[in-house]
């Protein structure tokens, strides 16, 4: 029994001596560190042609906490001079375990100053860049220094979408109908859908951050040729008032070069419509009309909807000058945005849209009456939506 007892003595002995060792816990300390540079090219221009130059490239001492620890670093990017919210580079995630330098390039130096308050396109901007060091895992008990900021001033450009307005005046241009590309480094696909008034029009371009105070004007080369000539005398002749889809290709280089193209629709002899097996039918031949609002600029219709099915949007009652899909392939939306799609010739699945209706298909008569709402008037910013009507 003694026996017995004096293991437990050491026992517990033991489990005491851990118990305080465990508690004597490593203090950090903030002793800072050191951001220099080996490349800073400041004031800069930035371009989208030149997004792989170098702005700076980076380099730090390992962060001192005053004990043998490890960091993971971030770069982040301010405003100098403001108290404003920081950015991080590198998409936002950190460098990994002690890697002490990094390279901004014009690229990705564009889309972090575009994502600050006071961005201006065109205006220049002074940014501090620091790096943030972390050691720990969990954000709630990390140990977190920062290094002494580095300032670069940087002229940014716009990474909005390139617009065209078409107009009958260039003093106009600001409030004209407007055409817009898919990004802001595309040319060739300008697109939008607009009412047009009879009169004679041209395409004016803005500046890089898409001012309209001194366009640049492509006129036609001939009289509705389907080719653009910068500077051309001649414009499209509208006779017609009504609903246009037009599309330009300002490349000078490439398969469509300097060419345009415009589809009348709504008129006498066509529409714009929803088709699709949600209605009963299947095939994009067989559509129903939409009415146009001009105040709101939207085309509406109330229909019956039947449950789980598909639909779409389009131009025309059988030869398409455009057909709008749901951009993505997510079911059982009531609103949501469009694309336009105009790969010819069409793919098979397209005669039943891409649009789910809310519901599980049961069978044909099973159905949901909609009020349907579409709005075309921000180019390649087309949306729908859906709204129940009550019985």
């Amino acid at each position: 029994m003694k026996n017995f007892f004096k293991i437990i003595s050491v026992v517990f002995s033991f489990l005491f001596i851990s118990s305080c060792s465990n508690d004597e816990k490593t203090v950090l300390s903030s002793n800072g560190f050191e951001l220099r540079t080996t490349t800073l090219n400041s004031p800069l221009t930035l371009n989208p042609a030149n997004n792989n130059d170098t702005v700076s490239v980076l380099v730090w001492d390992t962060s001192n906490t005053g004990t043998p620890t490890v960091s993971t670093y971030t770069v982040e990017v301010s405003e100098s001079g403001t108290n404003g919210p920081v950015v991080a580079a590198n998409l936002g995630s950190n460098l990994g375990i002690d890697v002490r330098t990094y390279t901004l390039k014009v690229g990705e130096v564009n889309t972090l100053v575009n994502q600050l308050p006071n961005y201006i396109c065109g205006q220049e901007i002074a940014i501090d860049v620091r790096i943030k060091a972390k050691v720990g895992g969990s954000s709630y008990n990390a140990f977190v220094q920062y290094s002494n900021p580095i300032t670069i001033r940087v002229t940014p450009y716009s990474t909005s979408k390139l617009l065209l307005a078409f107009s009958t005046d260039p003093s106009l241009s600001n409030t004209a109908n407007k055409l817009a590309s898919s990004s802001f480094t595309n040319l060739n696909d300008y697109e939008g859908y607009m009412y047009l008034e009879p009169g004679t029009y041209k395409f004016y371009k803005p500046n890089s951050c898409n001012e309209f105070s001194s366009p640049t004007v492509y006129g036609l080369n001939g009289t509705n040729t389907g080719s653009l000539e910068l500077d051309g005398s001649s414009g499209f002749v509208v006779a017609t008032a009504g609903h246009y889809y037009v599309k330009a290709n300002l490349s000078d280089t490439g398969s469509g070069s300097l060419t345009y193209s415009i589809a009348a629709f709504n008129a006498t002899s066509n529409t714009f419509g929803l088709f699709g097996s949600v209605k009963g039918s299947v095939g994009y031949a067989n559509t129903t009309p939409m009415n146009y609002d001009p105040i709101t600029k939207k085309w509406s219709l109330t229909l019956d909807l039947i449950n789980g099915k598909k639909f779409g949007f389009k131009t025309n009652n059988t030869t398409s000058a455009a057909i709008l899909i749901g951009n993505g392939t997510a079911i059982n939306l009531t609103e949501g945005p469009l694309t336009t799609n105009t790969v010819s010739p069409l793919p098979s699945n397209i005669g039943d849209g891409s649009i789910t209706a809310p519901g599980v298909f049961v069978n044909s008569t099973t159905k949901t009456k909609y009020a349907i709402e579409v709005d075309l008037s921000k180019p390649r910013n087309y949306t729908y939506k859906l709204s129940v009507v009550p019985n």
